[in-house]
């Protein structure tokens, strides 16, 4: 379920519409859409790491997870200060699923950090200033750790 408790913490608004900035390009308005994809992600994994933390079997996993939330909660500030420059509102953030059991959620967080490294890399290919590209790549390169950090989790499970 999603947390808006978190959001107002992190961005103090409480979400708003997504808006398009006037006189954009459709491949602007794209990149818009995909940023405001990227922050909608982000809030969704935060508060998937939450219960799966919750689920975890050790501290050790507990405290890898934690890290893990943390790294989305700063891909969080970022896109939504790229989204900001870029002339576009916060987007409504839907609730978000959550695991139920451990073990599936470390296989659903692992294919969605790959997923995110993906989305993010088309992004930061597509970017029209070099610190939103900076931005996300390394959101990029954060995600794929992530990926693995869950895939030793799995073989530990």
């Amino acid at each position: 379920m999603y947390n808006k408790s978190y959001e107002q913490r992190l961005d103090g608004s409480g979400g708003g519409q997504m808006g398009m900035g006037q006189g954009m390009s459709s491949s602007d308005n794209h990149l818009l859409n995909d940023v405001s994809k990227a922050i909608i992600g982000e809030v969704h994994a935060y508060n998937f790491y939450q219960k799966l933390a919750e689920l975890a079997t050790n501290a050790q996993d507990r405290q890898v997870i934690l890290k893990i939330q943390q790294d989305e909660a700063k891909h969080y500030h970022w896109f939504t200060m790229i989204l900001r420059r870029m002339g576009g509102q916060q987007p409504q953030i839907p609730a978000g699923e959550l695991p139920k059991e451990f073990k599936e959620g470390v296989k659903t967080a692992i294919r969605n950090e790959l997923e995110a490294a993906a989305f993010y890399q088309d992004i930061a290919s597509r970017a029209t200033t070099h610190h939103t590209q900076m931005h996300f790549m390394h959101a990029s390169h954060d995600e794929q750790r992530h990926a693995s950090w869950f895939q030793y989790m799995l073989m530990n499970v």
